[in-house]
């Protein structure tokens, strides 16, 4: 009775089976959902260190579950609110500058609705290092970028306060002894652009430090700016007068007669281009109000200049005699 039951009707039976395995699995991929994605990584350590180095700062997950939980993730994930969390935990290591550990992710790790699985993760262990931090005072290092206007100089630079406390890892800090400011752009600025108020300008929050062949480069934290003054000058360039007549400075009357061994000099001088474009030879003498024969003497030159202007290089001596006029009395 039974198998009679059971045999009639076996094929509308299969039927009615395989539409409903057909229907499942239409629900199955109606209603799940899979996603792939790339979601950054999170480290929290004690305060008293600070983080010297992680294998990665981004994880490769695949996530599987409910389309709507996987829709709402994605979602989640555009605006960076899924992360990968891990922790470092320093219990009877506090005497250790660097410590360094091997975190593994699971789905603990990251902050997904319960109903969406964790299929896939890369790299699953992550290698983390901390140092302890410290505090110390460092020398203010100032970063120019660019030039002045042509024809204009940076003649001098203040700028305060000359040193900072820092804070960062102790193992690169006891060899640090300078932090940079951000750099300065200083191009195309010209003498009317000097500020009566100072430049304030932030410092970069790393040192620098080199260590035999390698350098080495650490976060630090450091508050404040600095406040910099330029003086903004004409620039100096260099002029040559050849062949400048030396001139023989001689009161009223002076009685004796004064023969130059040599009776012209070429001058080099330097000073702003504005000056030195309009200059024409300077007077360049020797002063002999004071001499007496017999000779021979040697005598400084001396050379007459505008302000902002200078010789290039020290005038020589210049050899001169003097004797009694025709006629005077010896």
């Amino acid at each position: 009775m039974l198998k009679e039951t059971l045999a009639s009707n076996l094929g509308a039976k299969l039927m009615a089976l395989s539409m409903a395995l057909a229907l499942w699995l239409f629900a199955t991929g109606k209603y799940t959902g899979e996603l792939a994605c790339m979601v950054p990584l999170e480290v929290s350590f004690p305060q008293e260190y600070t983080l010297l180095n992680q294998s990665t700062n981004t994880v490769y997950i695949r996530l599987k579950g409910p389309k709507s939980s996987i829709d709402y993730v994605s979602g989640l994930v555009g605006e960076r609110k899924i992360t990968a969390r891990c922790s470092v935990y320093i219990e009877d290591k506090e005497s250790q500058d660097v410590i360094e550990e091997l975190v593994i992710l699971d789905k603990r790790s990251f902050n997904l609705p319960t109903e969406v699985n964790l299929d896939f993760v890369r790299p699953n262990r992550i290698k983390i290092s901390l140092v302890k931090r410290e505090t110390k005072t460092l020398t203010v290092e100032l970063q120019k970028r660019g030039e002045p206007t042509p024809g204009y100089m940076t003649s001098g630079e203040f700028f305060f306060p000359f040193e900072v406390q820092v804070v960062g890892p102790a193992n690169v800090l006891k060899d640090a002894t300078t932090i940079k400011t951000l750099p300065i752009n200083i191009s195309n600025i010209t003498p009317d652009q000097n500020r009566t108020f100072p430049w304030q300008v932030p410092l970069e929050q790393r040192v620098t430090i080199t260590s035999g062949d390698k350098v080495i480069t650490a976060p630090v934290e450091c508050e404040g700016v600095i406040n910099v003054w330029f003086d903004i000058v004409e620039e100096l360039v260099n002029k040559e007068f050849e062949k400048t007549r030396v001139k023989l400075l001689e009161p009223p009357g002076f009685p004796y007669k004064v023969e130059l061994k040599q009776k012209f000099i070429n001058l080099k001088i330097k000073g702003p281009k504005s000056t030195l474009d309009k200059l024409g030879p300077p007077d360049v003498y020797i002063d002999v109000s004071e001499l007496k024969p017999p000779g021979p003497y040697k005598q400084p030159i001396i050379c007459k200049l505008p302000p902002m202007v200078e010789l290039d290089s020290p005038l020589p001596e210049m050899q001169l005699d003097i004797t009694a006029e025709k006629g005077a009395k010896k």
